[in-house]
């Protein structure tokens, strides 16, 4: 979890940088942690799952159910970046009456959502979504343009992800991550109509046989040109 409190605790969230109304969330399996240090800045989150499970558990922790996964620690250590760890139950309460949607999305699809259409965002972000679920440069590409389309003139994307990143482990499954570059995704995001604000990349510190990337990245970039 160490990228997260550099996330947290940088000038992602300060001086106004990112504000509005609307978030979207397209993020990977059931990263949530994400959305707590944003759900201060939003009225309203969507939340985009390509997995039905993923849909299922988010709505299992939405309702309280018992077989819903715990995202105390997150919350705990959110609060605990914020000055108050105590305030930790009140972190996920706000997160949890913040999301209004939570939809089903498809990547060979132009519009994601179809048949919803959703008015564009102030803010879109995706936590490790491009290299597990493009299949090439190109397909990581032609992602990132589409969520470009969902996002208002002006309005920020929120990224972030692994360089030269290879494969994981789940289980005893092997799955193959996409590799590329911080060349790539800088000409990949300037091509989808974005200009970067801040990109910050973080040296991995783990040695696992379970997963191999060479480093994180958290990138921030306003649309500045419709495609």
């Amino acid at each position: 979890i160490y990228p997260y409190t550099d996330f947290l605790s940088s000038e992602y969230f300060f001086a106004g940088a990112i504000k509005g109304d609307t978030l979207i969330d397209l993020s990977t399996g059931l990263a949530g942690f994400q959305l707590f240090p944003l759900c201060d800045i939003f009225s309203e989150i969507i939340v985009l799952k390509c997995d039905n499970s993923s849909i299922k558990e988010l709505k299992q922790w939405l309702n309280q159910d018992a077989d819903a996964l715990d995202w105390t620690h997150l919350s705990q250590l959110t609060s605990e970046l914020k000055g108050d760890r105590a305030k930790f139950k009140q972190e996920e309460e706000t997160l949890k009456r913040k999301i209004k949607f939570i939809l089903k999305c498809d990547f060979s699809k132009e519009n994601l959502t179809y048949p919803v259409f959703l008015p564009k965002a102030d803010c879109l972000i995706s936590a490790y979504i491009l290299n597990p679920a493009c299949e090439s440069t190109d397909a990581c590409h032609r992602l990132l343009r589409k969520m470009s389309s969902m996002i208002k003139l002006g309005g920020t994307i929120l990224l972030l992800g692994a360089f030269n990143s290879t494969f994981y482990f789940v289980g005893e499954e092997k799955y193959r991550l996409i590799a590329f570059d911080e060349q790539f995704l800088r000409k990949s995001v300037d091509e989808a109509g974005f200009v970067i604000k801040r990109l910050d990349v973080i040296k991995s510190k783990i040695r696992s046989r379970r997963v191999y990337f060479e480093h994180l990245w958290v990138l921030r970039a306003v649309k500045e040109k419709e495609l």
